[in-house]
């Protein structure tokens, strides 16, 4: 029931975006727009979202380690945003974890605790962004309010990810003593679970690691800063230089705003009123442009997906069940009839289903 509610509220949530987006829009203008078009930079914005995908893969085998290989880390990262953006409940991260984790050399536990890393990454990296565009963007105070926020919440939760790599032990001696309170859990097992998460935290330890992955946390934003210019030069006529930066920064502080699978609407919003309040880039050619980079992120992410589901022997709805018990065994108590799959090594079936 709960989480039927969860995709209600998000749906609710689309449909109002979507409205906000489109209200006092002159459709024949759109359609003008769309015309007026100049396509041709599609072909380096689709080099420069793959050169993302590629540098995102890159940060995270450096997480994962030599055990798994680069071109799996790819296709497996795009079969994750394949997942989010069709599947409800936002199991594209998970999905992940649970893929890797049928190679060996790599836990899902352990896995899984890299993903959480990505993402404080992505957090810090696009914080420091916002800071160093938006005092030139004018009306852009509310989005540094929430980047603020963000980023005092991103800084948190680096420094307890610091303090977990280095000193697990004291990780590990809090989770048993909470575990141990819970009545019908059996402690140790799940004790066992969380020592594979904090063993995914080990790379953190090294230095040089670090600083190779604010490295390519760098170079991944900044593909995704080109990939926006060049569609926004597709769509909008002369935009301004600092369009692009500032409106992958709230769309990346946005996307954290409960909605349907792929964000539509809640997407569609941010991009129109990030372009028409800061920059006074007027509302048909910014919705325009906000409906024309969803739908080209999509359907490239979709194409990428598909071929690395074909190459894992995968489907979504095998990859959806196996996520979704990572999720519930999480919640279970200590019944092996509870589950289908133990949370220390859900697998997703190499069959379609």
């Amino acid at each position: 029931m709960k989480r039927r509610w969860q995709v209600i509220i998000g749906v609710l949530i689309s449909v109002a975006a979507l409205v906000l987006a489109l209200v006092g829009i002159d459709l024949k203008r759109v359609v003008a727009t769309l015309a007026q078009s100049d396509y041709r930079y599609l072909i380096p914005g689709a080099a420069a979202l793959i050169a993302y995908m590629l540098a995102r893969s890159v940060r995270w085998r450096l997480l994962l380690g030599p055990g798994v290989s680069l071109t799996r880390c790819f296709w497996v990262t795009n079969i994750g945003y394949l997942v989010s953006n069709v599947l409800p409940f936002r199991l594209g991260d998970p999905a992940r974890a649970v893929i890797i984790g049928r190679g060996e050399g790599v836990s899902v536990p352990a896995a899984l605790s890299t993903v959480v890393v990505e993402r404080v990454l992505d957090m810090l990296t696009v914080v420091a962004m916002l800071g160093g565009v938006a005092p030139f963007v004018a009306g852009s105070g509310q989005a540094v309010s929430a980047g603020i926020l963000a980023g005092v919440l991103a800084i948190g939760a680096a420094a307890v990810l610091l303090l977990m790599a280095f000193r697990s032990q004291w990780g590990q001696q809090m989770v048993r003593r909470i575990l141990v309170r819970i009545p019908r859990l059996n402690a140790e097992r799940w004790a066992r679970v969380f020592d594979g998460l904090f063993d995914g935290l080990a790379p953190l330890r090294s230095g040089r690691l670090g600083l190779s992955l604010l490295l390519w946390s760098a170079i991944t934003w900044a593909f995704v800063v080109l990939t926006y210019w060049a569609l926004l030069q597709a769509f909008i006529p002369r935009p301004p230089f600092l369009a692009a930066p500032f409106l992958v920064c709230i769309l990346g502080l946005g996307m954290a705003i409960p909605s349907s699978p792929g964000a539509v609407g809640v997407f569609h919003a941010i991009a129109r009123y990030g372009l028409t309040i800061p920059f006074n880039v007027p509302a048909e050619e910014a919705v325009t442009a906000a409906f024309a980079v969803h739908a080209f992120q999509y359907i490239l992410f979709a194409v990428l997906g598909l071929i690395g589901l074909a190459r894992e022997s995968l489907t979504l709805g095998a990859i959806a069940r196996s996520a979704e018990n990572l999720g519930a065994t999480a919640r279970s108590t200590d019944n092996p009839g509870a589950t289908a799959r133990s949370a220390e090594n859900p697998t997703v079936s190499d069959h379609n289903s």
